[in-house]
Order: structure tokens, then sequence, then C-alpha cells
């Protein structure tokens, strides 16, 4: 099963739940001098983090025009029902692109919360079914809304 979620390198960030913005450097992950691998699951998870916080488009001069998410677009504007769904869309129309899920299961948004310290940012829950798997695979990744 984990063979059909393939092996990449890991990223030294970008982990499951850790806030993030698309214009942070990524670097290689070392492991006894040599470059890290992860596998399965958890590269599934890296690669979906990956695609929701690369800008669609970024990568269309190395022949990749549709890969990445649109979620960009939501930089600057409020908390509201309005970005929760445009958010939810951005994300469900990125992940149709990744051959390995099969469907994604829901997107959830938390709730809107009037504390100024979390006012600027998405807290998303992706739940996919990869492929070939039964087992769900649960993502949490924090959008920032202020550039």
């Amino acid at each position: 099963m984990a063979e059909s979620l393939e092996t990449d390198l890991q990223l030294t960030w970008r982990s499951l739940g850790m806030q993030s913005s698309d214009r942070i450097a990524v670097d290689l992950m070392a492991e006894r001098s040599d470059l890290a691998l992860v596998s399965g699951r958890a590269n599934l998870a890296q690669a979906i983090v990956n695609r929701l916080l690369t800008r669609q488009g970024e990568l269309s001069l190395l022949g990749h025009p549709d890969y990445g998410s649109r979620l960009y677009l939501l930089v600057g504007e409020p908390q509201s029902r309005r970005t929760h769904l445009r958010a939810e869309f951005y994300v469900r129309e990125s992940l149709g692109f990744e051959r390995r899920i099969s469907e994604v299961v829901s997107v959830t948004i938390a709730p809107i919360i009037p504390r100024s310290d979390q006012r600027s940012t998405l807290e998303l829950q992706v739940v996919v079914r990869p492929i070939d798997q039964s087992e769900p695979l649960v993502v949490n990744i924090a959008v920032a809304l202020e550039g």
C-alpha cells in the first residue's frame, strides 16, 4: 500500500500543524550525513501541505501549470463565511490534481474567533482518502491571511 503513495525527499519545515506561508524558504532534511526520505502516508501529507502552500502557476515554467493552490488569493481577506467558502473551494480544486488521492472527504475550517491572535489565520483540517487505502488521512494546516 505505501508504495502507491511513493517516497520523496523530506523537507525541514511545513510539518503538520505548523503555521507557515508559501513564501518561507524550504530546505531538505539531513539524516546521518545524507538526505532524509519520507514515504507512504507521511509523504502524501507532506505533498498536500506543499501543494496547498505553493501558489498555483508558480511552477509553470517547469511544466506544472496546475500545481499549487489559489489560497494565496485570500491574503488580506477578513475572517468571514465567504473567505471560508473560498478556502474550501481552493483546497478541493487543488487536491483534485493529486493523483494519490481518491477522494477529498472533508475540508473543515475552524470557526471564526474574535480573539485578535487568531483572526489572521485560517485553521484548516483536510481529510482525504489515499488511493488503494480505506483509512482516511487527516492533515491540519494553518494559512496566514496576512502577507
